[in-house]
């Protein structure tokens, strides 16, 4: 398994590099797998807690249908907060990535080294993964018990739920399609809240590069952090109003909501579950084509990530 990782990997992601070695060195990272522990099972016990008030609170669990939906209508809301804090966490560890270097005016002396700008912004936007691992393994988790809930369900009554999400927008004979389209659901909602962190992060790196002033620097943060914020908080009232029949807009406009909000905001965990899943099919007559537009932005997360560091190297080379 190491050597398989070890061809997967680019060079500068092996954990023996010298230059990530170095990064996660200055970071205390290296050696801080009790810390992570830690932090994995505080997140845990916010999901679970967090979710255990707020079905308390609401009495979700007497609307639940079985148990996968009581988990999704739990882990919800707590998951979503994590989601926004890591995004936050990884856009402010990318902007002040370049920020100590500045302040000592070793930054210039770095990107004339061996290896020099590439190999070092590189290794700097893997460590930011690497400090936000714990946040980041408790949503993959989250999304994975979700996943699993969704095979359950898909498999009870021998198959009779998926028959009924099918016959709701498709013919009954389009049955393994739809089987096609859950399951691509659950892989990219699965992978799409790494691929948002990794972009938010990328981003930050990207901004800490082409921007030299301090307080211009934090000014962006403070804006980009709050409209983050916002674009949560108002896709979600979106949606939600979208869902109760209160949001008069056209197919097309709602599909595109659905999907910005999915690909951007919650990581398609919305979808992770089939009653909701089959709510928003009912509404939409293309719903089924959600999977399709949640990769492709997965596809363009993924491009944005490169982009931006790619363009963060040739900003360091020239010294700009």
């Amino acid at each position: 398994m190491p050597e398989l990782w070890k061809r997967l990997l680019p060079d500068w992601a092996h954990p023996d590099h010298p230059i990530l070695q170095y990064e996660l060195a200055q970071r205390q990272l290296g050696n801080s797998r009790r810390k992570s522990i830690l932090q994995l099972f505080l997140l845990a016990l916010l999901l679970g807690g967090g979710g255990y008030l707020y079905a308390s609170a609401t009495s979700i669990g007497a609307g639940a249908e079985n148990l996968a939906d009581f988990l999704w209508r739990c882990l919800y809301f707590p998951s979503l907060l994590v989601q926004t804090a890591t995004v936050l966490a990884a856009l402010a560890f990318g902007i002040r990535s370049v920020e100590a270097d500045r302040s000592r005016q070793t930054w210039d002396s770095l990107r004339v080294t061996e290896f020099g700008a590439g190999m070092t912004l590189r290794a700097r936007w893997t460590a930011i993964l690497y400090r936000l691992r714990a946040p980041i393994i408790a949503l993959l988790l989250t999304r994975l018990v979700l996943a699993f809930g969704m095979i359950v369900n898909m498999t009870a009554f021998g198959g009779g739920y998926l028959r009924v999400l099918s016959s709701s927008i498709l013919d009954a004979s389009d049955l393994w399609i739809t089987l096609l389209m859950v399951a691509l659901l659950m892989t990219v909602q699965t992978l799409l809240p790494l691929a948002t962190v990794g972009a938010a992060g990328a981003f930050g790196i990207l901004i800490s590069v082409a921007i030299k002033q301090r307080l211009l620097a934090i000014t962006i943060q403070f804006v980009l952090s709050l409209t983050i914020v916002a674009a949560v908080a108002g896709g979600l009232f979106a949606v939600t109003s979208a869902l109760g029949g209160g949001l008069m807009a056209s197919d097309g406009l709602r599909f595109f909501l659905f999907l910005v909000y999915s690909g951007f905001a919650d990581g398609g965990i919305l979808l992770a579950n089939l009653g909701s899943l089959g709510a928003v099919w009912k509404m939409l007559p293309q719903g089924a084509y959600l999977s399709i537009g949640l990769l492709l932005i997965l596809a363009l997360e993924a491009c944005a990530i490169d982009g931006c560091l790619g363009l963060a190297i040739r900003l360091s080379e020239r010294g700009e």
